[in-house]
């Protein structure tokens, strides 16, 4: 997007720039035909002036007298009330010397005493090369404004799409199951109405994950208390002796079945809580480790610190992302500013596949500078996930359990 607006931006230029010289020459040929043409009418009434009092002497009009008169790019016909015209061009003369209105050429003509008249004309081309002397301008002022607006292209767009990438990482971090997000709350309307549609859908994820671990411990409560206290009785009728055969034999079956309707309500129990968060986000737990361990990695390298990740086995078993990630960060805020030295991090898969992270560092700080607010929060987004956080410093042991999600 930042690239999009950069582009479009400075092709506005390249096309405004160009747009606005063009207009600026063409207000420009105007002016210089203008002010040429006022200096032309002065000169041929001066030059007709001149022609006038040579013919009234008694002398004559030849090219000798017109010639020192007409520069390089202008052009002088006298036309006698009987006679031949006397013409003398410049060298840089190249128009039709006359009085078409419609000419190119700036031309005016004043009336002699004899009759006749004078034109004095100038090429066309003295006009154009004034209006268009400054191409290289051109070229340098296009250049300056290519660089310019490309400065402030990336300026105004980065500021532009500041919210929106905001926007773009929080909804990356609530495809892989977070739900506490960093959305921007200003901006354009449309920025704050995704930003409230963002946290709206993340406060649904949260609140489905808080229904579905009360399901699942209601289910279990509901389902294997009775099934239990059923159990007890079964078992507390079996070991009579005085049973016949056949009763025996139907307790002995009615507890084969309880066990199997426990173990299939184990079974469903389980699969509820270990549903994916998001379908499609899960990872492989190396691949998890891998990632979170780069993390943490990169932080403590900036403070000094060396790491150790290890992973105990159940590489393969896959884990949504954005929970463990979510309160490894905030641990990881803990660990930086409440424990000094090397830490230990290590990943191992639990009972019912459950999520088992233990982090040790080395010794504790004497001054905690953060009291504990990471540590709380990522205790609070644990429980809310169905797990637990247990240990208050690094220094003597963190461990994290997770239900597979």
């Amino acid at each position: 997007m930042l690239r999009r607006l950069v582009l479009l931006l400075l092709a506005l230029v390249l096309v405004l720039v160009p747009a606005g010289y063009l207009l600026r020459t063409w207000s420009v040929e105007r002016s210089v035909r203008s002010h040429d043409g006022e200096a032309g009418h002065r000169d041929v009434l001066v030059l007709a002036a001149l022609l006038d009092q040579r013919l009234s002497s008694g002398g004559i009009v030849d090219p000798s007298l017109l010639r020192p008169i007409a520069g390089p790019d202008v052009a002088i016909r006298y036309h006698p009330a009987t006679g031949p015209d006397v013409e003398v061009r410049g060298s840089g003369y190249t128009g039709s010397l006359d009085t078409d209105p419609g000419s190119a050429d700036v031309w005016s003509a004043a009336r002699t005493a004899d009759g006749g008249y004078v034109l004095l004309s100038e090429d066309a081309g003295v006009v154009r090369a004034t209006a268009w002397q400054s191409r290289s301008d051109l070229v340098l002022l296009l250049l300056m404004t290519v660089v310019v607006a490309t400065l402030v292209g990336l300026l105004l767009a980065g500021w532009y799409t500041r919210p929106f990438r905001r926007l773009a990482r929080a909804a990356s971090s609530l495809r892989r199951g977070r739900f506490e997000l960093d959305l921007p709350r200003r901006g354009a309307p449309e920025v704050r109405a995704l930003a409230e549609a963002l946290d709206a859908s993340a406060q649904q994820l949260q609140d489905r994950l808080a229904g579905e671990d009360e399901f699942a411990r209601r289910a279990s409560h509901a389902l294997r208390t009775p099934l239990t206290g059923l159990r007890w009785e079964l078992e507390e009728a079996a070991v009579r002796d005085d049973l016949p055969e056949h009763v025996a034999t139907a307790l002995a079956r009615s507890l084969r079945r309880v066990d199997q309707l426990d173990e299939v309500t184990g079974e469903l129990i389980a699969a509820a809580r270990g549903r994916a968060l998001v379908a499609g986000a899960t990872l492989p737990l190396e691949a998890l480790a891998g990632q979170v361990a780069q993390r943490w990695a990169d932080e403590l390298d900036a403070h000094g610190r060396e790491l150790t990740a290890q992973i105990e086995g159940g590489a393969a078993t896959t884990y949504t992302p954005g929970p463990v990630e979510q309160i490894l960060e905030l641990l990881l805020v803990d660990v930086v500013h409440r424990s000094r030295g090397a830490v230990r991090i290590g990943f191992a898969v639990g009972t019912e596949a459950h999520l088992r992270i233990t982090v040790r560092a080395a010794s504790a700080r004497s001054e905690r500078r953060t009291g504990g607010a990471p540590m709380a929060r990522a205790r609070a987004v644990a429980t809310a996930l169905g797990g637990r956080l247990e240990g208050e410093y690094a220094a003597d042991g963190v461990e994290i359990v997770l239900p597979r999600r």
